[in-house]
């Protein structure tokens, strides 16, 4: 029986890299839809196409054995949205469609399909893969999901060991907070770094804010960084250039990270009473007795690669206890004030750096 395959999500870049790779390992090569005999393509991605003729197109070439070739493989290359064959009411070419690949197909045929908008959880889709289809979901992490973090570090990991460079732990941190889920751009902002530090061992933080294209989540990284520094003229230049792109809900972000770093700060603070650390260092972690560590597994500092501990737990101590929680408490009555509209939210914003920057 042929092979039987359904490639999409919304993550644009990772799905189309995903079924080139798999459409040239089906045809033994790179298919040409001109002169490749032994590949039949239908362009989804020409808008002039109508889904019911893109089906009608795709169903015939299915039904047309190969020519001057053992098998052939049948792509319908990028369609615009693969929800069409979970529909109640489909048109009648591409109702024809699935009844077609509902049906064991010919050893000949290899068939793919690509595009955005499907559902696992809609019948026809579990219907394909009872019939042999195999499914692959590429879908934009977002920095809202539980794994976003871990997600980036293994990308990170895996672009350290294809390109022999070992990543400073403060530019990995770097990296994790201010790359986006969107797969093509994150590729396209670590081949920069790779070239940029040409045949050096080593990728720092200064070569990360140079080459790193200015994103709104770096910016943010920036801003949040230069205000718990205490750093004002960077975090008013920061926030200059955030507000100049007027980004819905950005001010409500910036006090929320704030906020999160503050709280950080504190959480870290009580991980180090617990652990009995009182002044931190490079190696505090691996040199904790074997007891401590027995004794609370669940503590954060543990779960941290040491050295980053370290350097949390240094940047905790560089405002008391006091000052953390009036710090806190700054943060939410500017989002009251912001929320409730009792202020110009640039005015509220830079009051709060001066404020902060003081302590």
């Amino acid at each position: 029986m042929g092979h039987f395959y359904i490639i999409s999500g919304d993550d644009d870049f990772a799905r189309k890299q995903r079924v080139r790779e798999l459409a040239t390992q089906l045809c033994g090569g790179n298919p040409d839809p001109e002169s490749d005999e032994c590949a039949e393509i239908i362009p989804g991605d020409q808008p002039e196409i109508k889904p019911e003729e893109m089906s009608a197109r795709f169903l015939e070439a299915l039904r047309t054995p190969p020519f001057l070739c053992d098998r052939k493989l049948v792509w319908m290359r990028h369609h615009p949205d693969l929800d069409i064959f979970a529909s109640d009411r489909p048109d009648a070419a591409t109702e024809e469609l699935c009844k077609f690949l509902m049906e064991p197909l010919a050893e000949e045929i290899d068939v793919l399909i690509d595009g955005p908008g499907l559902d696992r959880r809609k019948t026809r889709f579990k219907d394909f893969k009872k019939n042999g289809a195999e499914i692959e979901i590429f879908n934009t992490v977002r920095a809202s999901d539980k794994n976003f973090a871990e997600s980036r570090r293994t990308i990170l990991a895996d672009f350290a060991k294809r390109t022999g460079k070992r990543i400073a732990h403060d530019a990995l941190l770097y990296l994790t907070e201010v790359l986006g889920g969107d797969s093509g751009m994150l590729a396209n902002e670590l081949e920069k770094l790779h070239c940029y530090t040409a045949d050096a061992k080593e990728i720092t933080l200064d070569d990360c804010r140079l080459v790193v294209s200015k994103t709104s989540e770096a910016l943010s990284w920036e801003f949040t960084s230069a205000v718990v520094s205490g750093e004002r003229a960077k975090a008013l230049l920061t926030l200059n250039t955030l507000m100049s792109q007027k980004e819905s809900g950005m001010e409500i972000r910036l006090l929320a990270g704030l906020s999160q770093e503050y709280q950080r700060m504190i959480q870290t603070r009580l991980a180090m009473k617990e652990l009995k650390i009182s002044r931190p260092a490079p190696n505090m972690i691996d040199n904790l007795s074997p007891d401590i560590k027995a004794q609370f597994p669940a503590n954060p500092l543990l779960k941290m690669h040491p050295y980053r501990a370290f350097k949390v737990c240094e940047s905790a101590l560089k405002s008391d206890a006091a000052s953390l929680a009036a710090n806190i408490t700054a943060i939410r009555d500017a989002s009251r004030s912001l929320v409730s509209g009792g202020g110009d939210s640039r005015m509220l914003l830079e009051q709060l750096i001066l404020k902060l920057c003081r302590r």
